[in-house]
């Protein structure tokens, strides 16, 4: 269970909430939603070494959930939606995990918001104590350098960063937008 946030604006309001029971959550009149889950995988899953059981949660997670509370927020009036995905996300790719994040990006697409933002970051740096995300921060800083012209999307990001991007591009451009590595640096 995740702890509460403690610093919220005064404009923004913590639900908790029972992700299997959406169809239950009564959610006020909103504007602007933003959507950050993710099933907490291992290096080596994002990397396509993916069991039967682990598809199943990730697409419980990373699909169902997202998709079923932006439909919500968008009955309730949302114009706006905010989607983090990943680098390389395809409805068609081989990787079941950029699979999954290419399917969502579709599908949120096709709900029609006046505005659809949708973040693709490469490896998400933060404080994590995981000795394969250790890892995989090393790996990135190690190789980040050397990324440059179209593979330079690909570069990592500290979490801190990527979301300090999201909630303060304060315009509200119309249609759909994607961000990549060189948008929020």
């Amino acid at each position: 269970c995740r702890r509460a946030i403690s610093n919220l604006p005064n404009n923004a309001r913590e639900l908790i909430i029972d992700f299997d029971c959406l169809h239950d959550i009564k959610i006020s009149q909103i504007d602007h939603v933003y959507l950050a889950l993710g099933y907490p995988l291992y290096f080596h899953n994002v990397m396509g070494f993916i069991n039967t059981t682990l598809k199943e949660s990730l697409f419980k997670v990373d699909f169902n959930y997202q998709l079923e509370i932006a439909k919500k927020c968008q009955e309730v009036g949302a114009k706006h939606i905010s989607l983090i995905s990943a680098v390389g996300a395809d409805p068609n790719s081989w990787n079941h995990y950029l699979k999954i994040k290419g399917m969502l990006e579709r599908e949120i697409i096709k709900l029609g918001f006046e505005s659809t933002n949708i973040f693709r970051p490469g490896h998400l740096l933060g404080n994590k104590f995981r000795l394969d995300i250790r890892l995989a921060d090393l790996a990135s800083f190690i190789v980040d350098p050397f990324l440059h012209g179209s593979f330079k999307k690909f570069r990592s990001i500290s979490a801190k960063k990527l979301s300090a991007f999201v909630v303060n591009d304060k315009e509200k451009k119309e249609a759909i937008n994607y961000f990549e590595f060189n948008d929020f640096i």
